[in-house]
Order: C-alpha cells, then structure tokens, then sequence
C-alpha cells in the first residue's frame, strides 16, 4: 500500500511527547530474560528509545547493567539524558546501528519499529549486533486485532496508515526466522473499554499525543476532530463510545553456536 504520509519530526514536539502517560513499569520481558539467564555485566540496548522512559525504568531495576539507549532523534534523546544520565544514550538510525557484532544480550524496540521503513534491515541488523544466546524483542499495536480503537473509528485514516507501516505478526515472524532467530514467541494482550467521547476530543486536540494523528493528512485530521466535536454537542459531554486496543509482543533468540 502506498500511501502519502507526513512523517513525525520528533525533534519538534520532543519535548511534549515526555508527558505522564507514557510512564513505564520495569520491561516485563527484560525481566524474564534476566531470570533465565546467569549473564556478567550484561548489556541492554533499547533500539528508538525515545525519551528514555522504559530505559530509566529498567535501570531503577536494575543499575548493575550496562544500558544504551539508540534515537535517531537528538531532541528525544536530549530529554532521556535530562532523565538518567547513568545511561549511555547514542543518536543513530536502527537500519545502520553504530555497533560491531555480537555486543548486546538483550535488545527491545518498543513502539518504533513501524517508523522504519526498511524492516528487513532492522531485524537484520540486530541479529548482527545481538549475542549468540541473546534475545530481541519487539512490542507494538496490532492494528489489524483493534479495528474499533478509538483513534481508527474517528480518523480512519490513521487505520490505512498503520496498516502501511506495520508488518503483520505472521510476516514479521517469518522474516525473524529468515534472518536466523529461533524460539520466536508472541504473546498479545486484547482489551475493549468504554471512552467518554468529551476526554478523547481533549486528547485528540493535543495532535502530538499519538503518532497516528501525526501521520495523517491535515484535513484528515480536521475532518475527524469536527466529527469528534459534533457527537460530543448532539450527545453531551458523557457520551461513551467502545474501544479496544491490543498490544503484541515478538520474542526472537539468536542460537547458541548456530543452534537453539
């Protein structure tokens, strides 16, 4: 699908996207990881890491690893330093990581992956700078397990958008095991909920609180902002609307001695 798109300049809103919703708990999966596996001095790399968030969170956890944080964005980044300077935090591009091979025990890429577009290469690269024996995982949406978000009912085009951008779980398992990772595993978590339509307007007003409205043509994003606005005067400032999002989750290892 080919469709014209206005790509996010994070640099521009880096510092309104650091807002208290994007709060992190310690990475559930690094977690796991850690308790699977007897590793000295681990190191960590978080792979479009942002402002740093999850990388701080799981330095709180745990302080002893070495942790790197990669942002093609000097503005993200310059945030994330504000937040741990304890953390090594490095601009570059995941497609053309800055690293020699075999360097990372476990690397994450939460929420960026589908801001790449060469995908191939990014699963390929982090199979180069992964260690034998280490894990790679990817969490997302899964656009095509939430039709009825919110964000997609009101701006459908956000839906096609994402839909371009993102690489279907079977896809993207595939072109894992292609590269070389075994033991891949997913896992989703799938929740519908009732949005009041009022709260939803204030926060689709703030364009930068979400890549989808970002993303999407001027008008596009107007036209759904009246429609939003319309309901909340025909239906009052109560009104619900259903919701559902589903997060996935990719884990990926790289064989001990060419073997699982």
């Amino acid at each position: 699908m080919n469709l014209h798109t206005q790509r996010v300049d994070y640099d521009l809103i880096a510092n309104l996207y650091d807002e208290p919703g994007r709060n992190y708990d310690t990475d559930p999966q690094l977690i796991e990881f850690m308790t699977q596996k007897d590793l000295q001095k681990p190191h960590i790399l978080d792979m479009g890491c942002g402002t740093g968030k999850q990388l701080t969170a799981n330095h709180k956890e745990f302080p002893e690893l070495q942790m790197i944080g990669l942002d093609l964005f000097h503005g993200m980044l310059f945030q994330a330093y504000k937040r741990c300077k304890a953390i090594t935090w490095i601009q570059g591009d995941s497609t053309h990581p800055p690293f020699g091979n075999n360097r990372f025990d476990y690397i994450t890429n939460q929420f960026s992956y589908h801001h790449v577009q060469n995908k191939r290469r990014l699963i390929a690269e982090t199979y180069r700078i992964l260690k034998p024996g280490g894990r790679f995982v990817i969490t997302n949406l899964d656009p095509w397990s939430m039709a009825g978000w919110i964000v997609y009912n009101y701006f459908p085009a956000s839906l096609k958008r994402d839909l371009s951008d993102f690489v279907p779980v079977d896809e993207l398992v595939f072109q894992m095991e292609k590269t070389g990772f075994c033991n891949i595993q997913v896992k989703r978590v799938h929740s519908r909920s009732e949005e009041n339509l009022n709260e939803f307007l204030r926060y689709a007003s703030q364009r930068h609180r979400t890549s989808q409205l970002i993303a999407i043509q001027d008008h596009e994003y107007r036209n759904g902002i009246a429609g939003i606005r319309d309901q909340v005067v025909k239906f009052g400032n109560n009104f619900r609307v259903p919701s559902e999002i589903c997060l996935v989750w990719v884990l990926a290892d790289k064989p001990q001695k060419d073997k699982c």
